[in-house]
């Protein structure tokens, strides 16, 4: 059985079939386990071998469903969490 969280390209493509159907299907519950598991560990966001354009997108994602929501506490610490992953890219 394959892991879904293998390294190689079809175990990714797989788990981002994956989380895209949980986001579909229940946006804020998983946005709401998303950002826990991220402010319990943010260095895991951070170096993370996903390729940076996924964690970019999921981040702008996330954004937007606390912007919407009017959470800007959780804004700020994700704004602050992409401001780290793009002062890594430098």
């Amino acid at each position: 059985m394959n892991n879904p969280f293998g390294r190689n390209r079809k175990s990714r493509q797989r788990w981002d079939i994956i989380i895209e159907g949980l986001m579909v299907n229940n946006k804020s519950k998983f946005f709401a386990a998303l950002y826990q598991a991220m402010m319990e560990h943010p260095a895991y966001v951070i170096l993370s071998d996903m390729p940076q354009e996924r964690k970019v997108d999921i981040l702008n994602n996330m954004l937007s469903f606390y912007e919407e929501r009017e959470d800007f506490e959780k804004c700020a610490k994700l704004f602050k969490m992409q401001q780290q992953l793009n002062d890594n890219l430098c």
